[in-house]
């Protein structure tokens, strides 16, 4: 199955499969982020990037070499896409990590909520994903939904965090928008390799600046965020060959659930009456908006 679906190079309309691969993603990135926030508090987010990249591309050269393509599926003719998309990824993971070693997790993930509103938009831009006038009231009223999650009271203490995620917010969408335009010429193993050796490049750059010495446990800690980070990229990339952005937006708020649960039970932290009430719109506007979709 990963032979066979590496090697292919097209888009598939194939909706419940894509929102499956969506949910498997969700569910081991939101078990990458926890992890992230417990080693934050001695590890830099820069070097746990780096160490994120490293244990991915060594996993993807090991799958590449196992693949019945090899390393001939790693040819591209479209380097610039590849390397603009792994230095979206790169910043945009730096920032999420900073943010969440500042803020509550399901603070951050309640700001990244937004990110389908995002993506349905450039996914309308960029890729002609067509909305209906309802869909659009719907955009407009989760960025309001946005506003109530942004603000201060929910225990949001550091501006710099938040400002943090909302920049990984956006540059998330845009690494979402070259992952779909990649997987209509791109094998899966070529874009995952360039993701992960652009972040290797990119971070590796300032990673002696802030390198420490980790303990056993938070190397154990680092090559599971590789490893976890690594696989769900890998059900990401799937989930969007499969199925166009905009209908699988709403389902990246199965993220909420793992933040909350993670949250709750390792650090006591819960989401706040007006944070849950913005949730509640963006996830509104978001499900009209999955159902207005032309395909």
């Amino acid at each position: 199955m990963v032979t066979s679906l590496a090697a292919a190079g097209q888009l598939q309309f194939k909706p419940k499969l894509g929102v499956f691969y969506m949910l498997a993603a969700i569910s081991v990135l939101g078990s990458t982020d926890a992890i992230v926030k417990w080693s934050s508090g001695n590890i830099d987010p820069i070097q746990i990037g780096f160490s994120r990249f490293v244990v991915s591309l060594i996993m993807v050269l090991w799958l590449v070499g196992r693949s019945q393509p090899g390393f001939a599926a790693l040819r591209t003719k479209r380097p610039l896409e590849h390397a603009a998309r792994a230095f979206c990824a790169a910043v945009e993971l730096t920032a999420f990590y900073y943010a969440i070693s500042k803020i509550p997790l399901p603070t951050a993930m309640s700001v990244v909520a937004a990110s389908p509103i995002f993506g349905t938009i450039l996914g309308i831009v960029f890729l002609r994903e067509r909305l209906r006038l309802g869909g659009w009231i719907a955009v407009f009223a989760g960025c309001a939904g946005m506003l109530l999650v942004v603000q201060p009271e929910e225990g949001a203490n550091s501006l710099v965090g938040t400002i943090a995620v909302l920049i990984s917010v956006f540059l998330w969408c845009f690494a979402q928008l070259f992952a779909r335009r990649l997987s209509t010429t791109e094998s899966n193993f070529s874009i995952l390799f360039y993701y992960a050796i652009g972040g290797v490049i990119i971070l590796g750059l300032a990673t002696p600046f802030v390198w420490v010495n980790p303990t056993p446990l938070e190397w154990a800690g680092l090559l599971a965020v590789g490893v976890f980070g690594c696989v769900g990229q890998y059900f990401l990339i799937l989930s969007l060959r499969y199925a166009p952005m905009s209908l699988l937006a709403p389902f990246e708020y199965s993220a909420l659930v793992w933040a909350s649960l993670y949250g709750f039970i390792f650090w006591g932290d819960v989401l706040g009456p007006i944070a849950i009430v913005g949730v509640a719109i963006i996830i509104a506007a978001c499900l009209y908006i999955t159902r207005t979709m032309e395909h």
